[in-house]
């Protein structure tokens, strides 16, 4: 497990989530202030002190609290803590699409034997007009296989939230998705004069 370590004041001394809490096969109990977990000698626990816990949660709602509060906002793991992504369980090769254009690769295990390398070859080449090398070439989802849809409660009224200003690169990269997507015809524009949500960047897998 990786911890990002706060040199903060803070009522806690460590913050496990739900995938530390199910590595460990823990049980919590916020009531009883115990945690349970199976180890080789039998049923482990964790313990919290009642009394200390109400001291640091009245700490951490006071006056003197709300001064050390830290944002998960200027929370940002270091490079070398982030999580590996997985490998491929061997090397694998390029090969072109089309002989000689080096533009569209398909990736092939490198321990096939020659003749099934060459049959999975032939056949990717053969059915080359159903994998999409852009988004232009996607010629879209059929609502029938798959439909996306808010769940808006009609009795609520929309709320226009405020709009959140981004930091030049952000906003260029927020400029070329939205142009990438009108392109491709995947977003129309439209206009809604009561309700407006902004925008959420999510880095990708591979880094962009």
């Amino acid at each position: 497990m990786t911890f990002l370590v706060v040199d903060t004041p803070s009522p806690y001394n460590a913050i496990i989530g739900r995938p530390g809490l199910n590595l460990l096969d823990a049980i919590v109990s916020t009531r009883h202030l115990l945690m349970k977990f199976p180890t080789r000698f039998g049923m482990g626990e964790v313990r919290g002190d009642q009394e200390v816990a109400r001291r640091c949660y009245k700490t951490a709602i006071s006056d003197k609290g709300k001064g050390n509060v830290l944002t998960i906002a200027n929370v940002e793991l270091r490079g070398d803590m982030e999580p590996e992504r997985p490998q491929p369980v061997e090397d694998v090769l390029q090969v072109p699409v089309e002989e000689g254009n080096e533009e569209k690769l398909f990736q092939v295990g490198s321990q096939l034997g020659e003749a099934e390398k060459e049959e999975l070859i032939t056949f990717l080449r053969d059915n080359r007009d159903v994998f999409a090398w852009s988004a232009e070439e996607v010629p879209g989802i059929s609502a029938e296989v798959m439909v996306h849809k808010l769940s808006v409660d009609p009795a609520r009224p929309p709320i226009r939230q405020k709009k959140r200003s981004f930091a030049p690169e952000r906003q260029q990269a927020i400029a070329e998705e939205v142009s990438k997507l009108l392109q491709a015809g995947f977003i129309r524009e439209v206009h809604y004069s009561d309700w407006l949500a902004n925008l959420v960047l999510v880095k990708k897998a591979n880094g962009k």
